[in-house]
């Protein structure tokens, strides 16, 4: 199997002797409370996905990931991972610290040993990550509004947590492929509910590989998009009704969707990659919003970058042809645009939005059904989510 990115699959879950010790020593001391991202960050540290991170980036660390897309070793790393406090906490914490991590509701979940507390430019960041320094882009947005400093060091937590009963691990989807016999995996990564492109993607990529795991990234996202239930109802009622049983699998990837295009590309193919994928699909605007990127910026940044230990599969345009009667996409489809249906997720979410169930050319009906009869399938205000699921 596909080893994991950095060579070893990091585990930062305390054993039960040390645990005692480590809450003791952190019961007296000034606790940082982290909002849903940031514990969503430390639980994915904590259980390997963001392998080789065994803690919140470093300055050393963090600065290498902006300017140079690696860690300060060499490994190439998109996105920083970084846990911020305002100054007055900064005020109280010094290197060499071990500081409790509160959940969102006030738990103590976990500590971070702290190596550095440091400062940063908004402006260098959001340029260098996003590409961008406006405030519209959501991503931007986020970044300007995070405190001022940055705390640095690796994490512990207490216990496994999950986000729900589908959140499998990766040393759990490693097992799951072995056991099935999968020694090829293609990994998907959404944020949406699956139409008719979506699946011809997926199975091509899965006529390439012996099996196909579908991981749903479910977390904070702009209004307008799909809550997270909704997005698992419909694709578990797209796999009951149109894929084998032994050949797909459904997890999810907890975490806040950055929109950082590109560079969310590479974040998410190495994320797969822990997961014990051996290939991802890269399809047309990866992770992007608005028009901040290239439709194919994406897969042109995996070609730079070069070997990740991954396999990229790079997917054009996909859409129902009536001439050709199914599914196709600009690669192999000869025929004019008027014979194309192109399933786009904004139409499709207004026609729902609206009351309009959308084609059987371009969504499952059984997939249409599932998220019509839902009280309210999309994010009403953004960063937020209703029933998880």
């Amino acid at each position: 199997m596909i080893e994991p990115h950095g060579g070893t699959l990091i585990d930062r879950v305390v054993e039960d002797e040390h645990e005692e010790q480590l809450r003791s020593r952190v019961s007296e001391t000034s606790a940082i409370d982290l909002d849903i991202a940031e514990y969503q960050d430390l639980i994915n540290i904590s259980n390997g996905r963001y392998s080789p991170l065994d803690g919140f980036m470093s300055q050393h660390d963090f600065l290498k990931v902006v300017n140079d897309m690696t860690l300060e070793d060499g490994t190439v790393w998109p996105l920083p991972i970084i846990l911020d406090i305002p100054p007055k906490k900064a005020e109280t914490l010094r290197p060499g610290d071990t500081v409790g991590l509160n959940d969102p509701s006030g738990r103590l979940v976990g500590a971070i040993h702290i190596d550095d507390i440091y400062k940063y430019s908004v402006i260098d960041v959001a340029k260098c990550v996003f590409g961008t320094d406006d405030t519209d882009h959501p991503g931007v947005q986020n970044l300007y509004n995070r405190e001022d400093f940055l705390v640095g060091g690796n994490i512990h937590v207490f216990d496994e947590e999950r986000y729900n009963s589908h959140d499998l691990f990766p040393k759990e989807t490693r097992v799951l492929f072995e056991h099935r016999g999968w020694e090829t995996v293609v990994g998907f990564q959404t944020r949406n509910a699956p139409h008719r492109a979506h699946e011809y993607i997926q199975k091509s990529g899965l006529e390439l590989t012996d099996g196909l795991l579908v991981q749903p990234k479910l977390g904070a996202k702009k209004q307008g998009d799909y809550r997270d239930d909704i997005i698992l109802s419909s694709y578990k009622t797209l796999f009951n009704n149109y894929y084998p049983d032994n050949r797909a699998a459904l997890s999810v990837f907890p975490s806040r969707m950055n929109y950082a295009g590109p560079r969310e590309a590479v974040f998410d193919a190495l994320v797969r990659k822990n997961q014990g994928c051996s290939h991802f699909v890269i399809g047309r605007d990866h992770a992007g919003v608005g028009n901040y990127y290239g439709e194919f910026e994406a897969q042109e940044i995996i070609r730079e970058i070069g070997d990740v230990g991954i396999i990229p599969l790079f997917y054009d345009y996909s859409f129902y042809c009536s001439k050709c009667d199914g599914m196709t996409s600009e690669k192999i489809c000869p025929h004019s645009e008027e014979k194309q249906i192109h399933p786009s997720g904004t139409k499709i979410r207004n026609m729902i939005q609206e009351g309009s169930q959308p084609s059987e050319k371009i969504m499952r009906p059984e997939v249409a059904r599932c998220i019509m009869d839902a009280d309210e399938p999309f994010i009403k205000e953004s960063g937020l989510q209703e029933g998880r699921a």
